[in-house]
């Protein structure tokens, strides 16, 4: 993964439609597991890991709409281990803004739940890795890229 998010202009301008009509209400822990085969016995430089990130809709209604946004990281090299967090990513409508339209959803639900959640998956993956006892680099930042 590139920690990239690319967006069409189009979808870019669905999704910045319906953040104009949500309000951030909260992010959270949803689930979290991990799994290694105990830190190295001896030291070893940071380690390269492969990533997936996933947005979904968890719930959908007429006060707002929650995402679930899971980031799965595993090493494979030398040294063996798997994190994978969930948060729950909840925003609300602003008083009497219009439903959500499907390509609307669709859009933003690749983009902005990722980003407003990224900072805290960044730090729980961080975290376990090191309370794992695993050397990495914390992940980059999530960047947004928006093309014609």
């Amino acid at each position: 993964m590139d920690f990239t998010i690319e967006l069409r202009e189009r979808e870019a301008r669905r999704a910045e439609a319906l953040q104009a009509r949500l309000q951030l209400k909260d992010i959270s822990l949803y689930e979290c597991e991990a799994k290694g085969a105990g830190p190295p016995n001896a030291a070893v430089a940071p380690v390269s890991l492969t990533a997936d990130l996933d947005s979904a809709v968890s719930l959908i209604n007429e006060s707002g709409v929650d995402f679930a946004v899971t980031l799965r990281v595993a090493c494979e090299d030398e040294l063996v281990f798997h994190i994978e967090t969930t948060f729950l990513v909840r925003y609300c409508f602003f008083d009497l803004a219009k439903p959500a339209s499907k390509t609307e959803l669709i859009a933003f639900c690749r983009s902005y739940p990722a980003i407003a959640a990224w900072p805290y998956i960044r730090e729980t993956v961080h975290a376990l890795a090191s309370r794992m006892g695993f050397p990495t680099e914390p992940l980059p930042l999530l960047r947004l890229a928006i093309r014609a």
